[in-house]
């Protein structure tokens, strides 16, 4: 089901990375915002072909939780989840 792709392979949705570097803003007072660094699995949302034909400029990303963490969090039952 998952594999490594080479890297003659081009980015497209649907890929997931491991440690992807995130940067988030993070209000330090009532004006001010600091930049906060971290790392997340993530997936690639955005679309496959506009990735293909070099026509996004940049990469829309949404963070991959563990099924543990949710169960744990009550945001899934655990009969919900497959093995």
């Amino acid at each position: 089901m998952y594999e490594v792709p080479g890297t003659d392979i081009g980015l497209t949705q649907g890929d997931i990375f491991s440690e992807c570097p995130i940067v988030d803003w993070v209000q330090s007072t009532s004006d001010a915002w600091e930049p906060q660094k971290y790392t997340q699995n993530v997936i690639v949302l955005t679309q496959a072909c506009d990735l293909a034909n070099q026509k996004a400029g940049r990469v829309q990303v949404a963070i991959v939780h563990s099924a543990m963490q949710l169960i744990a969090a009550n945001v899934v039952k655990a009969a919900a989840v497959r093995d």
